[in-house]
């Protein structure tokens, strides 16, 4: 892949994230001034309300540089905390699947796009086939572990894709519950399980970005030591 299909990949990412930003800054604005407006108008727009956000979900999937917590909140809020975590569940597993099946075919390229070379060599150590499907489970449990890097790096090693299809879906849940139900209280004006769940979610996030980064960290340290130590084996 070129540099110039890497910088109009860039490009085009940059203005999909400003979209769905303004559209999420403007959604909000409408909530706080006519929160009964936006309510019926979610209430009329059944299905292209339901629609439009599950597709706005798989594509903050595949444009890496989206965050996804607003949007599992928003979920949460316009359509209930049960609706919100089915919807976000599915749109967020039909762009891993697009993502998955993408680096599939144009392999590292494509990955390097949105994420770094050294973030990517971080996770080397799941193209080991013999642990790797129980560690990328773990790690898509973790509330605060970089999902969409996971799924990008996941269609570089040789794991089955029904595999794939059921770590990605299933290991989203602990993140997307507790966003979808503080969404669900701000809709109702409960402020004290908005708050708690709010915090419970951070509490988590920050302890599972603790665990990917400690795990992701003593991985890559004991790669580098083995790397010295064949270095220095082979010297005369």
């Amino acid at each position: 892949m070129s540099p110039t299909v890497k910088r109009v990949i860039r490009t085009v990412s940059v203005l999909v994230f400003i979209s769905i930003i303004g559209l999420l800054a403007f959604t909000t604005y409408k909530v706080v001034t006519d929160k009964e407006t936006f309510k019926l108008w979610v209430d009329t727009h059944a299905v292209s309300g339901r629609v439009l956000y599950t597709v706005m979900v798989a594509v903050q999937i595949m444009v890496a540089v989206i965050p996804g917590g607003p949007i599992e909140v928003a979920g949460g809020y316009a359509f209930g905390a049960v609706q919100g975590i089915i919807l976000f569940t599915v749109g967020a597993t039909v762009g891993s699947v697009a993502v998955f099946l993408l680096v599939r075919r144009f392999g590292q390229h494509l990955v390097e796009v949105y994420f770094q070379k050294h973030q990517i060599d971080k996770l080397k150590f799941l193209q080991d086939e013999r642990k790797r499907d129980p560690l990328f489970f773990i790690l898509f449990l973790l509330p605060g572990a970089p999902k969409d890097l996971l799924c990008y790096v996941a269609g570089l090693t040789r794991m089955r894709f029904p595999v794939f299809l059921i770590i990605c879906s299933i290991g989203r849940l602990p993140a997307v519950v507790g966003s979808a139900v503080s969404g669900h209280a701000l809709s109702k004006d409960n402020m004290m399980i908005a708050i708690v769940a709010f915090l419970i979610t951070a509490a988590l996030s920050a302890a599972g970005f603790w665990v990917y980064y400690v795990l992701t960290g003593k991985r890559t340290a004991g790669s580098n030591d083995e790397i010295s130590h064949d270095d220095r084996e082979s010297d005369p």
